[in-house]
């Protein structure tokens, strides 16, 4: 514990160094946030490794052919391998946004491999199985990182030199912040070993009620818009699953009907995985509100927030922040000024991909 103190230190010392600051002419946690949508930087295309991993039933502890895709990439140099990444997308994303694409590329870029996962029902993954990600689909990550370990000591062993006891480390954008941190409370595994190494989270929500109020907010009304249409997208294209739901001849008509994400999460996101109810999922959901309790279940955690974002509202990540004294050699909790909701763009790039970089190389 005393060498992780140790790290925090240095660490901290190097935020002090490189504080954040706007980048011309994205300024404001608007433009911060929609940076990304107007602007692609030249990403040197890699080929990545298709992974299978196989995952239960939503509704049963069986396995039914129900598989997550990632992606894996390994650092040209293995003998220097830092560690092995999961990388988890956002709400209505997949592995082929660009921000998921940048941050691995400048993790791979240091040493470090890169597992980037597609979530029940996301991207190039919708046919592989049934249903949709929630924000607590523990049971899918859980699952998938234990059969990852067992490929990298069976089929990769050899690849990767022999090399034993490969850490694996998780960094969360957005809602794969809070689905990653959910696991890692929800994992047990009877011994001090914990789900991951290391956690990440950047913007991450962990109170989806104060979240969801903020996104219906009438200034959010063209994200709002947005977000739906890209869930509504990810419906249709596995519309042959979500009959079980209800019949088919009233699914096209529900579908059209979404409004917000409120609704999209009450009529197919919170039954779906159990829930009594939108409330009931939304509370069951949210990190916050069992973090305190279940602490010993964490890995090393670090936390980026800003208090610009104009989605989700960082108070939660304060309150969390003033309340963890006694376990900050375990939680590094950072809230900015300025940065938006996933940007922190910089005149040097991308700062929160920087900063999560340097915090992995510290722990």
């Amino acid at each position: 514990m005393a060498k992780n103190s140790n790290n925090s230190f240095k660490f901290s010392d190097y935020l002090n160094k490189s504080p954040f600051n706007e980048a011309i002419p994205w300024f404001g946690g608007d433009l911060q946030t929609l940076r990304d949508t107007f602007v692609f930087d030249s990403i040197q295309a890699k080929k990545d490794k298709k992974i299978l991993l196989p995952i239960n039933n939503i509704s049963s502890d069986k396995f039914e052919g129900d598989y997550l895709l990632g992606l894996l990439e390994f650092p040209e140099k293995f003998d220097s391998l830092k560690g092995i990444v999961l990388i988890t997308h956002g709400l209505g994303g997949s592995t082929k946004r660009y921000g998921l694409k940048r941050i691995a590329r400048k993790l791979v870029n240091n040493g470090f491999g890169v597992l980037k996962l597609n979530l029940r029902g996301a991207g190039s993954a919708r046919y592989l199985a049934k249903g949709n990600y929630s924000a607590r689909c523990s049971n899918d990550i859980i699952s998938a990182i234990k059969f990852f370990r067992k490929l990298l000591n069976s089929e990769f062993k050899d690849f990767l030199n022999n090399k034993d006891n490969i850490p694996i480390f998780g960094v969360g954008l957005s809602l794969g912040g809070t689905i990653l941190l959910n696991a890692c409370l929800d994992y047990n595994s009877g011994n001090s070993r914990k789900l991951v190494d290391g956690l990440a989270c950047v913007s991450s929500p962990l109170d989806l009620i104060s979240c969801s109020n903020c996104i219906e907010r009438p200034r959010n009304f063209l994200y709002q818009k947005w977000l739906i249409q890209r869930l509504k997208r990810q419906l249709w294209d596995g519309y042959r699953n979500e009959g079980i739901l209800l019949p088919k001849s009233k699914l096209s008509k529900k579908i059209k009907g979404l409004k917000t994400i409120g609704e999209f999460d009450e009529e197919f996101t919170a039954p779906s995985w159990g829930f009594k109810s939108l409330k009931d999922y939304y509370y069951q959901a949210s990190p916050i509100f069992r973090i305190q309790k279940l602490i010993k279940n964490l890995p090393p955690i670090f936390l980026i927030h800003s208090k610009d974002d104009p989605w989700v509202p960082y108070e939660s990540t304060l309150n969390l922040k003033n309340s963890v004294n006694d376990s900050l050699d375990k939680l590094t909790i950072l809230i900015t000024n300025k940065g938006g909701h996933n940007g922190f763009h910089s005149n040097d790039g991308c700062w929160s991909d920087e900063a999560v970089k340097s915090w992995l190389l510290s722990i």
